[in-house]
């Protein structure tokens, strides 16, 4: 299976210099990449967190008896009304979902590819009305072992729950079915040093305060190298330039990428389609 990305004519860079942007989900073009809504949950739902919470506070206190136990749970309960003016406060909220698309944009950012290099949409969008091209990369390339997931799209958005400290991981690669023609596939990449756990895993570091908006850190574009071996296949647009296609066959002689097949994307004969033919 390949994964394409679409490119103006002029990030033909990419391919000169093997390097490609991973871009933070600030500087993205959907405006809910990251940005969770605001949680909407019934007094009662508020009313288990807390319960939750104050038995687990219980629990790493040493009591002398299950007396004690229940007459210090029985105390904390008497702070809920406290507790759900604070965690139902919508401007408080509000913020707490901006700071996550800014806190996310700091430590790490995505190459979004698309699983079909036929889509008129895409070409229209991203390839400067089809004047661009689209590089093939090779799915199941040892590159994309790490980091790469599949984006769902959904009619509701993914809401941060502000009681707990880790959030599902699925507010990163959901998006709203609008943008479903993409049929997008997202590599992420850490722009700070990753922290390794005692189970295998890592963990990326957030820092405690989000920057403010319009940080230059929130857009700042950042190139990574990618191994040549990744590309399969270069795709031009059918408004593409003759010198385009020159261009790209010379830089992939000089990269001695000689297995990269080069194909037109060009209007079907009859239907709303777009179809593909080698050069």
């Amino acid at each position: 299976m390949e994964l394409f990305k679409y490119l103006k004519p002029e990030r033909v860079d990419v391919l000169k210099n093997l390097k490609i942007r991973f871009t933070q989900a600030a500087a993205l073009n959907d405006p809910f990449e990251s940005f969770p809504a605001i949680i909407q949950k019934n007094k009662e739902w508020y009313k288990r967190q807390f319960i939750k919470q104050i038995e687990g506070e219980a629990n790493q206190h040493s009591f002398r008896n299950q007396v004690k136990r229940k007459q210090f749970i029985r105390s904390r309960k008497k702070g809920f009304e406290t507790f759900y003016r604070c965690y139902t406060d919508k401007e408080w909220l509000f913020e707490q979902t901006q700071s996550v698309v800014r806190i996310d944009s700091v430590v790490q950012g995505y190459l979004s590819l698309s699983a079909t290099k036929k889509s008129t949409l895409m070409w229209s969008h991203y390839a400067e009305n089809h004047e661009g091209f689209a590089i093939g990369f090779k799915k199941e390339h040892e590159y994309f072992d790490y980091g790469l997931v599949k984006v769902e799209y959904k009619d509701e958005r993914p809401f941060l729950n502000p009681i707990q400290l880790r959030q599902d991981a699925s507010l990163f690669y959901t998006k709203s079915t609008d943008w479903k023609y993409e049929e997008e596939y997202r590599k992420s990449k850490g722009f700070v040093e990753s922290i390794k756990l005692d189970n295998g895993n890592s963990l990326l570091p957030f820092p405690e305060e989000a920057p403010e908006p319009g940080d230059d850190s929130l857009s700042k574009v950042r190139l990574f190298d990618f191994p040549k071996d990744c590309i399969s296949s270069v795709v031009m647009g059918w408004r593409s330039k003759p010198e385009l296609l020159d261009e790209v066959q010379n830089i992939l002689k000089k990269h001695e990428m000689d297995n990269v097949k080069i194909y037109m994307a060009v209007p079907h004969k009859f239907r709303y389609e777009i179809e593909t033919y080698g050069v």
